[in-house]
């Protein structure tokens, strides 16, 4: 498995996007993109999806295609038009950013947007204005099954959050309600291992452990929600009311046969924290929590409690030091896709 530098790995699937026609921001944004969810620990939303935004680079700048379609001064609905889904989110979050300022919230949502990859990023650009940001969208592929049912139904629909803090980088929340995201299931299925049971099901209820049949067998297998067989009423219900309103407000349409738009709408939010209370004071407060909860005793084996954000955290660090392992099919798809566009393979994985 090749370990590779991220400023390498960056420089590659940039100059890849380049290549394929993409502009410096499109190409840009989306290559930092998918190289910092790989820095964070989240494989799932790296490279291994890299090759898949290629064909959305030879169509113009991205924010040329987003339209807005309504406007109050607190919210703001935009058609995306099919462009870069990482372009348009980073976009949307900026603008609600914007509108918080004078709003106190600010809200934009989208719809007929491509993939954005992880969620996880958009919600720090409020927490480092001095804002909260949150993020809900209701896609993903809808593979999720109902608690009870067994059939796919729902999206994965994840939800995002920050917060700014006194001390360090602001906290962050980044989850699906699926027990897992349906790109670990393609990492798990790269990396020729198998899924510990509880991440999907067939339609009898049993368990299934080859990540292959993720895509092989959609007709009567599903990913079960957060919580599982004895909790699940708590993940499938709270992806029911991110469906809800995620799909909803954003005119993209909640999860069905055939979907309003398409589905997969996203609606950004951030809270202006200074209308509220003097930023220094919540960014103290939330100090305060992240001391308490640190304080905990420790379970045995357990060598740091983490909050929210930790875990990214540590792993960039880790990352940036000792490099990204990519998994074989993974770099030799980069490769293929390199070679289609005449881009130079790198000569060392270290810069």
């Amino acid at each position: 498995m090749p370990v590779v530098s991220h400023i390498v790995l960056r420089k590659f699937v940039y100059d890849i996007y380049r290549a394929a026609g993409g502009t410096e921001e499109d190409a840009k944004i989306v290559s930092d993109h998918v190289v910092d969810s790989n820095l964070v620990g989240h494989d799932s939303h790296g490279v291994i999806n890299a090759p898949n935004y290629i064909g959305g680079m030879s169509g113009g700048p991205s924010v040329d295609k987003m339209e807005i379609v309504r406007e109050s001064g607190a919210a703001t609905v935009i058609n995306v038009n099919g462009a870069l889904g990482m372009v348009a989110a980073r976009k949307a979050m900026e603008m609600a950013v914007e509108k918080a300022k004078s709003c106190t919230i600010g809200a934009v949502g989208l719809h007929r947007c491509g993939h954005a990859g992880r969620m996880g990023e958009y919600p720090p650009i409020a927490a480092n204005e001095g804002m909260i940001g949150i993020v809900l969208l209701n896609g993903g592929g809808r593979f999720m099954h109902p608690h009870g049912g067994t059939s796919r139904r729902l999206p994965p629909n994840p939800i995002a959050i920050s917060v700014p803090r006194a001390n360090g980088d602001p906290l962050l929340l980044d989850m699906t309600l699926s027990v897992v995201a349906g790109g670990k299931l393609l990492v798990q299925s790269a990396r020729g291992e198998p899924i510990p049971e509880g991440w999907m099901i067939d339609s009898e209820g049993n368990a299934i452990t080859d990540p292959d049949v993720f895509r092989e067998r959609p007709e009567d297998t599903a990913v079960m929600p957060l919580g599982g067989f004895q909790f699940g009423h708590k993940g499938f219900g709270l992806a029911v009311m991110i469906d809800a309103i995620a799909g909803g407000l954003s005119w993209a349409g909640c999860s069905r046969q055939s979907p309003t738009r398409g589905a997969s709408g996203i609606v950004m939010f951030a809270i202006n924290i200074k209308d509220f209370i003097d930023l220094t004071d919540y960014e103290q407060e939330v100090e305060h929590l992240v001391e308490w909860v640190k304080s905990s005793a420790m379970l045995p084996g357990t060598e740091e409690i983490y909050v929210p954000g930790d875990f990214e955290q540590r792993s960039r660090e880790l990352r940036i030091k000792e490099g990204i392992p990519i998994e074989e099919p993974t770099w030799n798809r980069l490769i293929e896709s390199a070679e289609k566009f005449d881009v130079q393979e790198p000569t060392s994985l270290n810069p």
